[in-house]
């Protein structure tokens, strides 16, 4: 009794049996199924040896009457009446209550849905609120895993990404007990278990994986849930939750949920991969500019890309957003852009060059900053690619700005740039060995150079980040 009960309103269904307990002047007791006494209304007795004693000695009879709650019996109703009137009043007031605790079961499940139903949109709009102009497919994956264990509560959870190539599954990022196991981990995406989750195109569960046999996990788990992410019919990925904490079955408002919150990631990261997508073609295409400058000058061929990618380093080892990196990388390839305008005979010369042929060859970073200015979203990029052969104690070119008026981003170019310089060949000379270019470089900390990012390029270097 007391589990049909629980959701109900107790308060609510005692003032209507008190009421009728005071009209018909007969005190009553309700009994769960063992017996026990669950609600008394009109008699202080707390169990039915007391209530039958007591009522008995004024002459009266206990009427018992079943009550049942969705065709289940669920207890016992007795009354104490006189022996006339017992008989007919008693299956009315059972009838009654039945009827009642029909209704506030109608309303606990009315409750039930509207919160299941405010539990989805609430979802929906904080998934959109987090995910709407996030660009970034691995910041994503990591706030749907974190959101999934709030859900979930599940001993490990990862999203498996679907590699169109090999048209299979794998585990790209996991958090919880299993993570270090699963990561790595591949699937074929059109067969077993994964394949029939792709072709139902919703989230199932599964009890016993073992028994199933149509998954295989490098882990012991038993239980799983398998959420599809499918944007626009094609698939892009899927998450997957093994055992509950609890050691409960996942529900199926658990299910549900994670349908919709599929469909936002889904969306997510459809508009993540196509955004990566064209910055790759972005990227290309200005690689491919700054391999035909390179070309220019055959002894600095592929300097930019090797520049590009010690600038990565540096911004990474000094903590640097992954959005700023980027545009490092894209200024790194685009910083010689300038000597479009040097003459090759200069470029190329295999001698010292001449006061007059330097100075020419320091216009470079202020055309190369005037033939980006052109370009629009390019504001940040032409500021660093004009002040990269700035110095730190305020001597270099071309505006001899010093220190912290230095954009960051030029003070990791200035860095990159002259190391590989010094450690490839050039007409002149050889290309000098990492150790003897890091001493010079060195000398030249705080005059030349930013300490702080030479600190952190050796860093680099030290763990191996670079060559």
């Amino acid at each position: 009794m007391d589990t049909v009960l629980r959701n109900m309103s107790r308060r609510k269904i005692e003032e209507v049996l008190g009421s009728l307990s005071a009209g018909f002047k007969a005190p009553l007791l309700i009994l769960d199924n063992q017996g026990t006494v669950f609600m008394s209304v009109g008699t202080n007795c707390r169990d039915r040896e007391s209530f039958s004693s007591s009522e008995f000695r004024d002459g009266k009879m206990i009427f018992s009457e079943p009550l049942y709650f969705k065709e289940k019996r669920v207890g016992t109703l007795e009354m104490c009446f006189e022996s006339g009137n017992g008989k007919e009043v008693a299956p009315g007031i059972a009838r009654s209550l039945e009827s009642l605790l029909g209704l506030e079961g109608e309303i606990v499940n009315l409750s039930s849905e509207i919160v299941r139903v405010y539990d989805e949109l609430s979802l929906i709009q904080k998934i959109s609120g987090m995910l709407g102009n996030e660009m970034d497919s691995e910041r994503i994956c990591r706030l749907v895993l974190e959101e999934g264990d709030k859900i979930l509560a599940a001993t490990t959870i990862f999203i498996m990404l679907l590699d169109m190539e090999r048209q299979e599954l794998f585990a790209r990022f996991a958090i919880g007990r299993d993570r270090d196991s699963i990561l790595g981990y591949r699937v074929s995406g059109t067969e077993g278990l994964v394949g029939h989750v792709f072709r139902q195109g919703e989230p199932v569960t599964v009890c016993d994986i073992a028994v199933d046999g149509r998954l295989e996990l490098p882990f012991p788990a038993t239980s799983v849930l398998c959420v599809p992410l499918i944007a626009d019919t094609k698939p892009v990925g899927m998450l997957i939750a093994t055992d509950k904490l609890s050691g409960e079955e996942f529900w199926s408002q658990e299910l549900q949920l994670m349908g919709i919150f599929a469909a936002e990631v889904s969306s997510a990261l459809q508009k993540a991969n196509l955004y990566e997508d064209i910055n790759k073609f972005f990227l290309s295409t200005v690689e491919a500019l700054a391999t035909a400058i390179d070309a220019k000058d055959p002894y600095t061929y592929g300097h930019s890309r090797r520049v590009a990618e010690l600038s990565v380093a540096i911004s990474c080892e000094l903590g640097m957003p992954k959005d700023q990196i980027r545009k490092l990388e894209l200024a790194s390839l685009l910083h010689d852009i300038g000597k479009i305008g040097t003459p090759e005979s200069i470029l190329r010369k295999p001698g010292l060059l001449q006061p007059e042929e330097y100075e020419k060859i320091k216009e470079h970073p202020a055309k190369g900053a005037e033939i980006l200015s052109m370009i629009a979203g390019f504001k940040e990029i032409v500021t660093w690619i004009r002040h990269h052969h700035e110095w730190y104690d305020g001597k270099g070119y071309p505006d001899c700005i010093a220190a912290e008026n230095i954009p960051l981003e030029a003070r990791i170019l200035s860095v990159a740039d002259s190391y590989d310089a010094m450690t490839s060949d050039r007409p002149y000379r050889k290309g000098m060995p990492s150790e003897a270019v890091l001493n010079i470089m060195e000398q030249f900390s705080r005059s030349q150079f930013d300490p702080a990012i030479l600190e952190a390029f050796e860093r680099c270097l030290l763990q191996g980040t670079v060559a």
